[in-house]
């Protein structure tokens, strides 16, 4: 194959399907065949205008498929592997790249902003950011990954016991697999969603309640808050809501509170005295490192493989590259009852 098919950022922030040339990788690169790619709420931020996209860019974090080519000096995969993508750029040489949190790198970048991403037939990456897949999990299993070592990292930051409650505040794609996140280490979940459909999938996946808008909802986070029954609560919103504060409230003194969620509105409310009184413990969380030896993305697809069916039911539309822009727009609107789009891109 001399070309392949990828959808790019346009000036006015849709998409457009493209051909490109297939390039032999770079000696420390391999070239991954996609088999799955998700749209992430990251790129729904550029497709809404809430920030500008890099026209010309393929984006796409979100994604796995079998190796195609190696490069030269690559010794760790082979022609045929099945691998996850862990997207972070980094300079390998800071003092933040050297301890393992090379998610805070200052020359960090993301496949799929900063070089070419995953909604394409093929995306060439650095190697060591390609992961073997557990043999029990698929493509499909796999691109899952990278959303939920978010709740990975974030679970690790704070210690996450086994014997703990954890409020979750939000059921799109981040808080529903933060439940797995949670359960993998054998936490309580309990899960606050907005649209029936979210709080379907909050019970499919395990929570012990799932609560709404509802007076009887608002009846019971009272009766939680009384009971100090909340160890850790989990922020998964962001945008411009008031979300933040409405996880803080709910947890007992000393309690854990986790920032997942993207804010993109300016300064949010939180209770600083509240925060104060209670010793409080929050904490910002961003995408996933490699601390005292473990992998927060190699983890993550171990918490797959362990979830698989649950993880797989996320996935509630699949699109080829030519619909791109439905693709973008289904994610985009709840009405649909969209969890996970995903594209299958060597269907165009």
């Amino acid at each position: 194959m001399s070309s392949y098919a990828a959808v790019e950022w346009t000036e006015q922030r849709d998409l457009q399907l493209v051909e490109r040339d297939l390039k032999p990788p770079a000696n420390d690169e391999v070239t991954i065949a996609v088999e799955s790619a998700g749209i992430c709420g990251s790129d729904l931020h550029f497709f809404r205008g809430d920030f500008s996209p890099h026209a010309g860019t393929t984006p796409g974090h979100e994604f796995a498929g079998r190796v195609f080519a190696v490069g030269a000096d690559v010794s760790t995969h082979r022609e045929g592997d099945l691998v996850g993508v862990e997207p972070l750029l980094r300079c390998g040489l800071c003092e933040f790249c050297l301890t393992g949190d090379y998610h805070v790198c200052q020359q960090r970048k993301l496949v799929g902003e900063g070089q070419h991403g995953g909604m394409s037939q093929y995306a060439t990456v650095p190697a060591h950011i390609a992961y073997q897949v557990p043999t029990s999990v698929d493509a499909e299993g796999a691109a899952l990954a990278e959303p939920l070592a978010c709740s990975v990292h974030g679970f690790r930051k704070i210690g996450l016991q086994g014997h703990e409650t954890v409020f979750i505040v939000g059921a799109g794609t981040i808080g529903l697999t933060a439940i797995l996140a949670a359960r993998a280490v054998g936490a309580r979940v309990i899960v606050l969603a907005r649209h029936p459909h979210q709080q379907a999938a909050a019970k499919r996946l395990g929570a012990i309640e799932v609560l709404g808008e509802d007076e009887g909802s608002q009846k019971r986070i009272s009766d939680l808050i009384a009971g100090n029954a909340i160890d850790v609560a989990v922020e998964t919103v962001g945008g411009k809501a008031e979300t933040l504060w409405q996880a803080q409230r709910v947890l007992r003194p000393k309690g854990k509170l986790i920032v997942l969620g993207v804010f993109t509105g300016g300064p949010v409310p939180i209770n600083a005295l509240h925060l104060a009184i209670k010793e409080i413990e929050m904490v910002g969380s961003m995408t996933y490192n490699a601390k005292d030896g473990h992998v927060d993305y190699e983890i993550a697809l171990e918490v797959v493989g362990g979830f698989l069916a649950e993880m797989k039911s996320l996935v509630s539309h699949q699109f080829d590259l030519a619909h791109a822009n439905d693709a973008f727009r289904t994610a985009s609107d709840k009405s649909t009852q969209s969890l996970k789009v995903h594209f299958n891109p060597n269907t165009i």
